[in-house]
């Protein structure tokens, strides 16, 4: 699995799924609507670049340390791009979809940028 986004996507569908109960590939499937077949593949190439892990014996997706720390910074700069956008007055549906673009994109100062830009609103 070579696509930054792609990775990026699988790994915070993961990570927040895992917040609320334990996470299998149709959970993945369902919240990135894609086939579970599709899912299957993207677990496979993600537990060889080490990821990721499954448990043989409850199909149960774990992240990695590695996949973890990933999947928390895209969360994080997911979650500043939308409160940034919320802030600004966007409906919640379109900033969590613009996030969602953003938060592949987005240089580190740029979001070091948007972090205090928030920060400084408090």
């Amino acid at each position: 699995m070579k696509q930054k986004k792609t990775v990026e996507d699988y790994l915070k569908a993961i990570y927040t799924i895992s917040k609320r109960k334990n996470v299998h590939g149709a959970d993945i499937a369902a919240q990135l609507k894609v086939s579970r077949p599709t899912v299957s593949v993207a677990l496979r190439a993600l537990s060889e670049e080490g990821y990721l892990f499954l448990d043989d014996k409850t199909r149960e997706v774990h992240l990695t340390d590695r996949g973890r720390e990933i999947a928390g910074e895209i969360y994080e700069r997911h979650d500043t791009v939308r409160k940034l956008l919320t802030g600004l007055g966007v409906d919640e549906e379109t900033a969590s979809a613009d996030a969602c673009e953003i938060e592949h994109l987005i240089s580190a100062q740029s979001y070091e940028a948007f972090k205090a830009l928030i920060r400084d609103k408090k």
